[in-house]
């Protein structure tokens, strides 16, 4: 498909702003909606709203739209399968579960689709990929971007040049990784299998976020950051997918962000939610990297002192951007914030303009802070305060939070996740409690740990729980330390990689082992993907030591060979 010189695909356009909006709770009545190409459906509730950037007013945050403007997602990664009882069942005499009749689909960089792990000769396993970057318009099942299916990719495949049929990269890796450890080939001579080999893919190559939001939030221009709005649209399109080809359906997310407040009702994790609550879904959600980053500051909600002094390291490389910060206040609670310089100039932050952006300048520190002050936001009922430092000296900053009523809640404030801020920047005083970034903090999501599956203990780095409204995240751990996946490095076909995302990944897989035993074979044919998180949950290994659930371990190690020890 060839796209005509000069047609605008907003989606796409870097002069178009994006905008996730409740469309079915207009307040002026029911319409009769319709995608085009400045409006796309999502599902039955939410819609993306493409507008003129000149159109627009400068972009800020006030109570109504903090929900609406997209939030930004990167990745959660910094002889597992026999941990978590999987080969054991590949092998079984009666069971043999591989995944054949199911579909997994990672929404990730993208896919390696030459890599041994995805194909057989000239045969794909790969049932269809959507690549956002690519340019076009609206043209069958995608708004914007490329679709190839597997009639494409098997002609890619035996083509002298695949890259001039199919012509996907991905250049990160990230994506063929989580691919490959939820579903890869079983290749004996390299030692390797994918969780579920039988299954079959479903990719999206997500689109960069657009340039607008980056400079929004500040996010170092080489960093890899994706929209929300782009990840529900993918959700969206495989679920189609699995519809069109009746097949039960487990995703994987390995992308988090430390944006909102942590208790799961962003915009993403809502579609999260409904999704897995039907029959033949299932999203299994990385528990993120944050748990020693020291991103996170949690004040004392037990104590009776009206002031907590929060101390903040800016690094040298922050200087030269900024970054951006959100604080959270438990209601009723009312806060004033004064903020301290590293040379001791403190300004005060305005608890008055709710509808404005309050700008700070400093006299003897070139920095200038623009701060978003929302006394109650919309869809949480907390206080919100955005702060976007431009500039800001190095140094050890302060907020000194004085609070009306410290015994009646406390506050949170987080800084953006690991790779979109620098190590240098952190809390002095930190807590590695309620790290679990988001969509990981979504209710029904499966949210996964990870752990080192040669001597069973904690990724040190692992995001803890729970969620801010102390729903049990994460539900589970899954190895994620040293697993030996696909590589896309010159001479390499696979290498050991670590972190939250590769566990979410094992555990897609899995999860499509329960859909063939569940479904394809007809012993629960009303599988839900809540359904899976609970069969998990219980098959669960834990140690007679800890208490479970917890914030660290969620339910306990996941076993898959355990839970149908439990079934029978």
């Amino acid at each position: 498909m060839r796209i005509q010189e000069g047609i605008i695909v907003p989606a796409q356009d870097q002069q178009y702003q994006n905008f996730i909006v409740r469309y079915n709770q207009n307040l002026h009545g029911d319409f009769d909606y319709q995608s085009d190409d400045t409006f796309q459906i999502v599902n039955d509730l939410f819609g993306i709203l493409y507008v003129p950037e000149q159109d627009v007013p400068a972009l800020e945050f006030n109570s109504y739209s903090y929900s609406s403007i997209p939030k930004c997602y990167t990745y959660m990664e910094l002889g597992a399968l026999s941990a978590s009882g999987v080969l054991r069942l590949h092998d079984h005499p009666y069971l043999r579960l591989k995944g054949a009749g199911t579909l997994v689909a990672v929404i990730d960089s993208g896919i390696d689709y030459q890599h041994p792990a995805f194909r057989n000769g000239d045969q794909s396993k790969i049932l269809s990929i959507w690549d956002q970057s690519l340019p076009g318009g609206r043209s069958g099942r995608i708004p914007y971007g490329r679709e190839f299916t597997r009639v494409q990719i098997n002609e890619a495949l035996a083509a002298e040049n695949p890259l001039e049929i199919v012509p996907l990269i991905d250049r990160n890796g990230h994506g063929t990784r989580l691919a490959a450890t939820a579903a890869g080939n079983r290749i004996p001579e390299e030692n390797f299998s994918g969780a579920a080999p039988e299954a079959e893919l479903v990719i999206v190559k997500l689109k960069p976020a657009k340039k607008y939001l980056r400079d929004f939030y500040l996010f170092p221009r080489e960093a890899e950051v994706f929209q929300e709005d782009d990840i529900m649209l993918a959700i969206a399109y495989v679920l189609q997918c699995a519809v069109e080809n009746q097949m039960p359906l487990s995703i994987c997310i390995g992308l988090g962000t430390n944006m909102g407040a942590h208790r799961g009702d962003g915009p993403l994790s809502e579609f999260i939610n409904s999704t897995a609550s039907f029959s033949q879904n299932s999203i299994s959600i990385a528990a993120g990297n944050e748990g020693t980053a020291r991103h996170h500051y949690l004040s004392g909600a037990d104590r009776q002192e009206k002031t907590d002094t929060v101390e903040l390291k800016v690094g040298e490389q922050e200087s030269t951007r900024g970054f951006s910060m959100e604080f959270w206040g438990d209601s009723p609670n009312f806060y004033n914030i004064v903020i301290q310089s590293p040379t001791g100039e403190r300004l005060p932050v305005s608890t008055a303009l709710k509808y404005g952006t309050q700008e700070l300048s400093f006299v003897f520190v070139e920095t200038r802070i623009l701060v978003n002050y929302i006394p109650i936001e919309r869809r949480t009922g907390k206080t919100l305060v955005f702060f976007r430092f431009l500039h800001p000296a190095p140094g050890i900053w302060k907020l000194l939070v004085e609070e009306r009523m410290p015994a009646n809640g406390g506050f949170h404030i987080w800084l953006p996740t690991r790779g979109l801020i620098s190590d240098e920047t952190y809390f002095l005083k930190s807590s590695p409690e309620f790290t679990i970034t988001s969509p990981g903090d979504a209710r029904d999501g499966m949210t996964v740990t990870a752990y080192q599956y040669r001597d069973n203990s904690l990724y040190v780095q692992a995001s803890r729980g729970y969620n801010t409204e102390n729903v049990v995240k994460p539900d589970f751990a899954a190895p994620g330390v040293g697993i030996l996946t696909a590589s896309i490095g010159a001479g390499r076909i696979f290498e050991q990689a670590t972190g939250t995302s590769l566990a979410a990944a094992q555990t897609a897989g899995i999860a499509a082992l329960l859909f063939e035993w569940a479904l394809i074979r007809g012993n629960e044919p009303y599988f839900t993907g809540n359904s899976v998180k609970n069969y998990l949950s219980r098959g669960a290994v834990r140690d007679d030591i800890i208490q479970y659930p917890n914030p660290n371990w969620g339910y306990g190690r996941v076993d898959l060979y355990h839970t149908f020890e439990l079934l029978t």
